[in-house]
């Protein structure tokens, strides 16, 4: 009798352990069936626009030979716009170029002095309440820039934003319009320093 009774006791233990053990292996598929179904890109939108605005950057031409060369005589910068835009000076130290048409816009700014925590900090209280796309740091004829793509309240639109630090000085090259034409201008910048070696 007691080992009848102990063989039955054995089997219940045996039977609740190995339920028991199947349970435990459902669990996961079931939490998995309940669970939403995940995105299939698990990049952010973010690095996916870098990885665009980065193949963009690199298939960008130069401006035509028809275009002009600006020089500033106060800062000593140059840069090439196209022919058929026209240039406006606003102050000493903001230039604007556009398009007969009014659709693309490039304005050149000389910001100030370089900070000391450099251009990387003197972007970052730059960007205010725009929406920022990309950052991309970069160098233009050897100077240190950073490129920024964001939506602008303000512009009502993209704009492209070029940072360059040069001869311990900040400049602001920002454009709307054609992104292209935009680029093209701020990758022809050119600074003091090296003006002085031509």
């Amino acid at each position: 009798m007691q080992i009848r009774s102990m063989l039955v006791i054995t089997v219940i233990c045996a039977a609740i352990l190995g339920a028991g053990y199947r349970i435990t292996q459902f669990e996961p598929e079931i939490a998995a069936a309940a669970a939403p179904v995940p995105v299939v890109n698990h990049r952010s939108i973010s690095v996916q626009a870098t990885t665009i605005e980065e193949v963009q950057a690199r298939t960008i031409q130069p401006l035509a030979d028809d275009s002009i060369r600006f020089v500033d005589n106060t800062f000593g910068y140059l840069l090439n716009y196209p022919a058929n835009w026209s240039k406006k000076n606003l102050s000493s130290n903001v230039v604007i170029f556009h398009a007969f048409d009014g659709a693309n816009r490039v304005e050149v700014e000389v910001a100030g002095v370089l900070p000391i925590d450099g251009l990387a900090g003197f972007v970052e209280r730059s960007l205010g309440q725009d929406i920022v796309l990309t950052r991309q740091m970069l160098t233009i004829h050897g100077l240190k820039a950073e490129r920024v793509l964001a939506y602008s309240d303000t512009a009502d639109g993209k704009i492209t934003t070029f940072y360059i630090s040069a001869d311990n000085m900040v400049y602001i090259i920002s454009g709307s319009g054609d992104e292209a034409e935009v680029e093209a201008i701020a990758r022809s910048f050119n600074a003091p320093q090296v003006i002085a070696l031509q």
